[in-house]
């Protein structure tokens, strides 16, 4: 019977050297040694790739992609912005999507998300992105998000997170020179910035934070909390340090009362005056800037809980390819291009022709870049801290609903006085582990 097999073996393998031929082109086993796998484009073959793209409209993409055909001329992206979709739909899209073998070569995707889908994506092959390099291009929370077990699953197409942006004109009426850069400080500076009256309650709220139904996002902001705190989302949502950021946070509504919910959304009361500090990522002071242009705003780094062991918030979109898809090498090749710093540099300049500014770069190296333009003062602050990122499921605007929607509980119960901090956050645990598993 061996013998019979050895038999075999050769006359396969024997034909395929006298053809110059490698074991890398053996049919079904060729794939162990290379090759087999379908996805590496025929040198001299047009490769039309698709791409769900998110926040860029084509106008703007055109531009990268008309790059990468300048020295890839077979290639063909079609690209199509999904941005009409909220993120809650766009997410159930992937989700549902990407498990039946659906979905185009590259897809964008949260950052918090890829754990959850790296089974169902190709990661990148290591001649086109080295993990070594992509250490060293991205930041921390990028690699912390995407590479597991030392491949690359996604790309980041920028950086993001949360910012404190405060009216300056409210800080001058109280002399009140810098931004406050502790939580203690934060807070005094809060409440001196609160108006209140006998007539009318509160006329203008210091900060919006301490509530869950009218800031979009408090989520960002106690994920940030837990963050600092060094607890691990989510086994140790209910942990003490957990129970003592929540309760943190919700003293700013319950004792303080530096913030209403009777007011209108965060952002919208900050627009019109009502309130002096806020949290928001770049994308959405963008809508800020747009609503009153003429405000006299800053843009800082968020309080830090310990000076010696900063820690920031990241919140944002990668790229990816799918498992199922048959161009996947061409894909990876095309979103190496557009991730290099002078398409980066590119994209961004394009878009700051639309608005008034580009999505902040996921490059390490562009840092230096962002401090030079006229937009500086919007983006620097985020991309100083970018270094010290973290991330989790709690990131609002991502479609993470179900972990949103327990921490908003959460945070209601304790304000409403119904349970303990530690009770609360238990359920809140229970939740989001249920639903993971």
């Amino acid at each position: 019977m061996k013998n019979k097999i050895l038999t075999a073996i050769l006359l396969l393998v024997i034909p395929l050297f006298l053809t110059a031929c490698s074991l890398s082109d053996i049919p079904v086993i060729g794939k162990y040694f290379g090759g087999g796998s379908g996805n590496a484009p025929k040198q001299g073959v047009p490769v039309s790739l698709n791409m769900w793209g998110l926040w860029e409209t084509p106008d703007i993409m055109e531009v990268l992609i008309k790059n990468y055909q300048t020295q890839n001329s077979l290639v063909t992206v079609n690209y199509e912005d999904r941005s009409i979709n909220n993120p809650n739909s766009y997410k159930e899209s992937v989700f549902t999507r990407i498990k039946q073998g659906d979905l185009p070569d590259i897809i964008m995707v949260h950052n918090s998300w890829v754990p959850f889908l790296k089974d169902y994506l190709e990661p990148a092959p290591s001649d086109v992105i080295a993990t070594a390099d992509y250490l060293q291009r991205f930041y921390p929370v990028a690699a912390e998000s995407s590479v597991v077990d030392g491949r690359v699953y996604a790309v980041p197409a920028h950086h993001d997170g949360l910012v404190l942006v405060y009216n300056k004109d409210h800080f001058d009426e109280i002399d009140q020179v810098s931004p406050p850069t502790a939580w203690e400080e934060f807070r005094r500076v809060a409440l001196a910035l609160t108006i209140r009256t006998n007539e009318e309650g509160l006329v203008r709220a210091g900060a919006a934070i301490g509530s869950a139904n009218n800031i979009d996002f408090f989520s960002d902001i106690v994920g940030l909390m837990f963050a600092q705190a060094g607890v691990s989302v989510p086994s140790g949502i209910d942990s003490r340090a957990a129970q003592d950021a929540l309760s943190f946070y919700t003293i700013f509504l319950k004792s303080d009362e530096v913030w209403s919910e009777s007011f209108p959304e965060a952002s919208k009361a900050f627009s019109a005056g009502k309130v002096s500090m806020i949290f928001v990522p770049t994308w959405n002071l963008l809508d800020i800037v747009r609503a009153n242009p003429g405000m006299n705003i800053g843009v800082a780094p968020v309080p830090q809980a310990v000076a010696e062991r900063p820690v920031s918030w990241g919140s944002f979109w990668m790229y990816a390819v799918p498992k199922s898809g048959s161009n996947s090498r061409a894909a990876w090749e095309f979103i190496n291009f557009i991730s290099k710093d002078d398409q980066q540099l590119a994209l961004f300049n394009e878009a700051s022709k639309y608005r008034p500014y580009g999505a902040p770069f996921s490059s390490v190296t562009l840092a230096q870049q962002a401090g030079q333009s006229a937009s500086s003062q919007y983006i620097k602050p985020i991309l100083n801290t970018a270094p010290f990122a973290k991330s989790s499921v709690f990131a609002a605007r991502a479609g993470n609903t179900t972990e949103v929607e327990a921490l908003r509980t959460a945070v209601n119960a304790v304000l409403s006085g119904e349970v303990t901090s530690e009770q609360a956050l238990k359920t809140c645990k229970e939740t989001i582990v249920g639903t993971q598993q």
